[in-house]
């Protein structure tokens, strides 16, 4: 019985050319190490093909994701990345609120804001989105 220790195993494969079927995908990727599964996703007409890859072990996908990408499969270069992030890198959320802030005049910054909200509890800012965490 393996556990899941939250290392990712499974591998976005894109940029794939049309003709790429699963079969192809899982001989050349289980070279590197055994595959569970191969999934193409192929209905979006106007984009590329794309398929995830699914290795039994963490030490497989990485293998693969460091020999693939970039790799010519039919003619086009493939880009390989990890599927998902991580579970270890997921933050937990659940205290997080989000506070949507309009109409402000120009010269606020977002130094003005963290100030404004600082009383209530410690704020994050990605992308310049302000988040306050109770």
């Amino acid at each position: 019985m393996m556990e899941d220790d939250g290392q990712p195993r499974t591998l976005y494969v894109g940029n794939l050319s049309r003709d790429v079927t699963e079969v192809l995908i899982l001989q050349l990727f289980s070279q590197i190490g055994p595959c569970k599964s191969c999934k193409m996703i192929t209905e979006h007409t106007s984009n590329d093909p794309y398929c995830f890859v699914e290795f039994y072990e963490h030490r497989d996908a990485a293998a693969a994701l460091a020999a693939m990408n970039g790799r010519k499969i039919l003619g086009k270069e493939v880009k390989v990345n990890w599927a998902t992030t991580p579970s270890s890198q997921k933050k937990d959320t659940s205290n997080h609120f989000h506070v949507f802030v309009g109409d402000l005049s120009p010269e606020i910054t977002t130094e003005d804001i963290k100030s404004a909200f600082a009383p209530f509890g410690k704020i994050s800012c990605p992308n310049s989105k302000m988040m306050v965490e109770n």
